[in-house]
């Protein structure tokens, strides 16, 4: 029977609940989970596809929703995540287009686009790249991922007239106006404001470190990073702010790379932390290799799809955007 398509609603959890314990490996889709991302997810919540036989739901593909910026002009944009087919329907074709992955995207790709959406983006696995690149409208680039052994010889020193701590709240008019400055620096980013950080990292799992720089501004926040232990061996830094490319930067990472030393001493021999890393923009990279920080074997490939005609493709060009690992 011929598969049909529809975007989801919050009606179909308890068959996507099913859906992944018997088409997936990643547990529960729990009630908690749908209502993080489906029903509080800010700018609407989670869009995205379903594919159905005979009345039954055997594929899925979510889109988190965000904003992003281009040229300082925010638009509704979506990260792809979370593809799902039936296990009796993951044939190999002839003609790839034809898969039921690609199907929910482009059902859903234009949905979001005939409603006046930006644009598809994502950071994804390195196996989904080829995979992507079928797609004619889809823009690819890569960052590379920078890394700094660890345990460090010693902690390294803060320069003066800046202070790292954790910062108590994401609420706070500080964190807009270090947004804004830091927007300056990428003609395309996700935004990292209050409207959307305290959603995109304020669940528990990163510690978020503010950097004061007392002596002139009187504790004005001079950098903003959110981190945390992540896979194999490694602390990984994500949603780096700076209110500058030169000393305020240079401050937030040496802050964030005392606190991921500090983890890693720290850490349960069966859990060690042997390197902070972090995708290198061209704006990062100087301050990253004036501190010491060295090329990984790893690069983060970036994926943009143009949903509204206002875009040029040259307005998102990978090489014109700040992400990070997290994105």
């Amino acid at each position: 029977m011929a598969l049909h398509y529809r975007m989801l609603t919050e009606n179909d959890l308890p068959a996507l609940q099913k859906l992944w314990m018997e088409e997936t490996d990643w547990g529960k889709l729990t009630a908690q989970m749908w209502q993080r991302y489906v029903v509080d997810a800010p700018m609407g919540g989670v869009a995205g596809a379903v594919a159905e036989e005979d009345g039954r739901i055997v594929g899925q593909f979510a889109f988190v929703p965000s904003l992003v910026t281009v040229n300082g002009r925010e638009y509704r944009a979506f990260r792809m995540a979370a593809p799902i087919v039936a296990k009796t329907l993951r044939f190999v074709s002839p003609n790839p287009l034809a898969h039921p992955v690609v199907a929910m995207y482009l059902h859903t790709a234009k949905e979001l686009g005939a409603r006046g959406d930006g644009l598809i983006y994502s950071v994804p696995d390195r196996r989904w790249v080829r995979f992507l690149k079928m797609f004619p409208r889809l823009q690819g680039g890569k960052f590379p991922l920078w890394r700094i052994d660890l345990p460090l010889a010693e902690e390294w020193t803060m320069p003066e007239g800046f202070t790292a701590a954790p910062l108590a709240s994401l609420d706070d008019p500080r964190v807009d106006r270090l947004w804004k400055t830091w927007s300056r620096f990428h003609p395309c980013s996700v935004v990292r404001d209050s409207r959307s950080l305290p959603w995109k990292i304020g669940g528990g799992e990163y510690e978020i470190l503010g950097i004061e720089r007392t002596i002139e501004r009187g504790g004005e926040l001079a950098g903003l990073v959110a981190s945390r232990q992540k896979g194999d061996r490694q602390w990984l830094i994500c949603d780096v702010m700076a209110a500058d490319a030169d000393d305020s930067l240079r401050a937030t990472v040496i802050g964030v790379v005392n606190l991921a030393n500090r983890r890693a001493l720290e850490a349960e021999p069966s859990k060690p932390i042997r390197k902070a890393a972090i995708l290198a923009t061209p704006v990062l990279e100087p301050a990253l290799r004036s501190l010491g920080f060295v090329r990984d074997d790893y690069d983060f490939p970036v994926i943009v799809h143009i949903l509204n005609p206002d875009i040029s493709k040259d307005d998102v060009a990978p090489e014109r955007w700040y992400v990070s690992a997290n994105d």
